[in-house]
């Protein structure tokens, strides 16, 4: 233990004598080792780590796909089915997301939360800070309502009383009983707040819930022991098989699906994550090899002292262990930096993930990014320092010690090929970063250009969800909202205002199938979708949606008169594209539900819009209904946004907003207040979090290329003093030294071109799953990216060459 702390000394004592080089390594270390203990991070908590239930790897989510949509969730009487005849789960449980308002104890204010089935909590195992869960009796329609509260909203609303058991909450405007206090999330893609009997949805017992034909439950089952995933697909198939024998109008063209809950959650952003996570391996061996280089430009320095300590004895082993001594010193200096700097980066990604998902939110450096920084350290002083220390101690005595200053034994050829071989193959990975940089940043740039359809500028929006039953019919909904639009309209510098159930780019779609009324009805699985939004009259004059048929809705259009519908261009184009679909009808199926079928009178076509992110799943079709004509009057269009095109900033409405709806119901909270333009800006929160963290390495890959690229070059240009002096005294010009040495550095640099290049094509396929309108090949991009390359490449060897056509001949053929 002494002789190692007296090695460790040692070592620490020769760093220090070179500050210069110390601190330019632990520098380099410290930005490999801190990215990607960031990067390993937000792997491991986002996509790695277990959801926080027993043996979570048994939790699985069911999906009923149709026409090509994987995730479509289930009905409630299917659920019924599949729970009462499958024998590979030890239950299954539903659950329907929900918003809540809450009036007691405080101001309004709106929660999130989840309808739930009876065995919820058991399946999933999940613990409870105090109180209970539901239990049969709570999930009886009779049953007195009662409620478990999440436990972040325990803390903050509610400051940790444990004498909330018991007591009373007012939602939505009805008493519920809290009955316990539960930790975590119950879906861990986003925040719940609180947890609510699927018996006391006021839709329970109504044909709604009893009709086949509604697909918006969430399904999760436990996987019994010693059942494997295939055994359990097999079992729902047979199920799934005799329902669509059962009810083939419903069910024949949907399928049966089984993903783990964790991919399922996650499942969106694992691609991004995983290529984050190359980018940083990549970058951590340019560090490595940069570092690697630097030691070997520093062993000429030693020459001397290591050919001193070979001929008093030292063998080429202990030679071996001292020099990977100190680059295991310079690697933990590096570690302890870069713990630092991934705290700053996991503040970044933070700030720039999306805010609604959890596991994002909750990065943080935990135990296993401790243990992940020791083996990456280990692995940084072994790659950094193990090629240098075999080259530096290998020694040829009798010249060593012969021969001094610039030409010493070990400085010759074979230095400068392991130099090369270096740099090679840095450039290589710097032309797979910035390779992929650019076409992340091409992609993003493809996504951000597709036109939206509509003008968000100057538009603000809040979402407002009428569930007190004093707005229990749709009569009672739509008149709160004729009555706050008419006041919305008279505020300061409105220009217009409208409401929209489905807002576009607010996560909120809403799909249903048609038909064209006179044709004969498709099959089941070739029914055409189009998305289903419920608007008042103005919407399109507010959001800036062209009209380029018929008209737009106006107050005539009410519930008592003829059904109409604004179709997007796209489903004119299709479906009406040698005729004017002015007076046409569509239908909708609501018959294989159990309801009646509508039919509604095409009265005026818009223009196409994109209602999502570009590169989600979604149909090219638009169909919008007039707020004040919904076909399921027992389902009353209670929630939406409100729309808001102002003159000037529309945030100054904001507090006007507040006071006008606390004027005109108390007890009613609104919610997401903000710019039209930051909700489309959040969806591509994702992408553009990728592509600038990318963009960041990418950078730091070209600089610690390019710095290698010099320092190999200086050497060598140092190396060939002698050489140089003779060519320019035999008449050799400027131009013909600066080619040389040019000339050396760009085939280092084309050679590692070429690998980089074949192996951004080799692996082409990994990236294009996160692309949008460019291809994993595409030529602007490979071309920009290398151009770039070339360029400080060509700095990089400019900066030697000029240097060496500046040596005097004199003085170095005196040297």
């Amino acid at each position: 233990m002494r002789s190692l702390i007296s090695h460790l000394r040692q070592t620490i004592r020769l760093l220090a004598k070179s500050p210069g080089f110390t601190i330019t390594a632990i520098l380099i270390l410290g930005l490999g080792i801190g990215a990607n203990t960031a990067i390993f991070s937000l792997i491991n908590g986002a996509l790695l780590k277990p959801l926080p239930y027993p043996r979570s790897e048994q939790l699985f989510q069911l999906f009923q796909p149709f026409q090509g949509f994987d995730k479509v969730g289930f009905n409630y009487p299917d659920y019924l089915d599949y729970s009462a005849n499958q024998h590979s789960f030890d239950g299954l449980t539903v659950f329907r997301r929900d918003d809540f308002n809450v009036s007691s104890r405080g101001i309004p204010e709106r929660l999130s939360g989840f309808y739930v089935s009876g065995p919820f909590f058991r399946l999933l195992g999940r613990p409870f800070v105090i109180g209970r869960p539901f239990d049969e009796s709570d999930a009886k329609p009779d049953a007195a309502p009662v409620v478990v509260i999440g436990e972040h909203l325990w803390r903050t609303r509610f400051h940790s009383d444990s004498g909330l058991i018991g007591s009373n909450l007012s939602l939505n405007g009805r008493s519920f009983q809290v009955i316990g206090v539960t930790p975590a999330q119950g879906d861990e893609a986003a925040k719940v707040d609180l947890y609510v009997p699927l018996s006391q949805n006021p839709y329970f017992g109504t044909l709604v819930m009893t009709a086949r034909g509604s697909h918006n439950f969430s399904c999760i089952g436990r996987l019994k022991e010693g059942v494997s995933l295939r055994e359990a697909q097999a079992d729902l198939e047979v199920i799934r098989r005799n329902l669509a024998i059962r009810y083939p109008d419903t069910n024949k063209a949907f399928g049966i699906r089984l993903v783990p809950y964790l991919n399922s959650v996650m499942n969106d952003y694992s691609t991004t994550l995983w290529l984050l996570g190359v980018a940083v391996a990549c970058l951590l061996l340019i560090a490595c090899a940069n570092v690697a280089n630097l030691l070997l430009a520093r062993s000429r320095e030693r020459r001397k002292e290591i050919s001193i300590r070979a001929a008093l004895g030292a063998s080429r082993h202990r030679l071996m262990f001292q020099l990977l001594r100190e680059s295991a010193v310079l690697a933990v200096a590096g570690a302890i930096l870069g713990s630092l700097l991934a705290v700053l980066v996991l503040d970044a990604i933070r700030h720039l993930s999306p805010e609604d998902i959890a596991r994002f939110q909750e990065v943080h450096l935990d135990g296993g990014a401790l243990v992940f920084v020791l083996v990456i350290t280990l692995l940084t002083a072994l790659f950094s320092g193990l090629f240098p220390s075999c080259a530096n101690s290998k020694i040829n005595l009798t010249s060593a010690l012969k021969q001094e200053g610039d030409r010493g034994g070990t400085a010759g050829r074979e230095r400068n090929r392991a130099q090369a071989f270096l740099v090679g193959s840095q450039v290589a990975l710097t032309s797979v970063l910035l390779i992929g940089a650019g076409l992340l940043t091409r992609s993003f740039q493809a996504l951000q250009s597709v036109p939206l359809g509509f003008n968000p500028d100057q538009v603000m929006t809040a979402d407002i969800y009428l569930a007190d039953r004093k707005y229990a019919t749709q009569a009672d909904c739509q008149t709160f909202f004729d009555a706050l639009l008419t006041k919305v309209r008279r505020l300061p510098g409105v220009a217009s205002a409208s409401f929209d159930s489905s807002l576009p780019f607010s996560n909120n779609s809403n799909y249903t199938g048609f038909g064209i009324a006179g044709e004969p009805d498709p099959e089941l699985n070739q029914v055409p979708l189009l998305g289903q939004e419920y608007v008042s009259p103005e919407y399109f004059k507010t959001v800036g949606i062209p009209l380029l048929k018929g008209r737009f809705f106006s107050a005539q259009d009410s519930g008592e008169k003829e059904k109409v519908v604004i179709i997007s261009e796209s489903l004119a184009r299709r479906y009406f594209l040698d005729q004017d679909p002015i007076g046409k009808q569509i239908h909708d199926f609501f018959d294989l539900a159990g309801l009646k079928r509508n039919f509604y009178t095409i009265v005026g076509v818009v223009g196409d819009i994109q209602h999502q992110n570009p590169d989600a799943q979604q149909t090219p079709f638009e169909g919008y209904y007039p707020s004040a004509q919904n076909p399921v009057p027992e389902m009353g269009i209670n929630g939406g946004t409100l729309v808001i095109r102002a003159g000037n900033d529309p945030r100054s409405l904001t507090g006007l907003l507040s006071k006008l709806v606390a004027d005109m119901d108390p007890n009613l909270p609104i919610y997401n207040v903000g710019l039209f333009d930051d909700r489309v800006s959040k969806s591509f929160a994702t992408k553009r979090l990728a592509t600038t963290i990318v963009s960041l390495f990418s950078v730091a890959a070209l600089l610690l290329a390019a710095v290698g690229l010099y320092g190999v070059l200086s050497y060598s240009v140092t190396q060939r003093k002698r050489e140089i002096g003779v060519r320019m005294a035999l008449g050799a010009q400027s131009r013909s030294i600066l080619q040389l040495v040019v000339k050396q550095g760009f085939t280092v640099v084309g050679i590692g071109m070429v690998i980089g290049l074949g192996a951004t094509l080799a692996f082409s396929r990994l990236i294009a799953g996160i692309l949008y309108g460019v291809s994993a090949t595409d030529l602007l991009s490979i071309c920009l990216s290398m151009l770039i390359l070339c360029l400080v490449a060509l700095i990089a060897c400019l900066l030697p060459g000029l240097r060496a056509t500046r040596i005097n001949p004199i003085t170095a053929l005196r040297e």
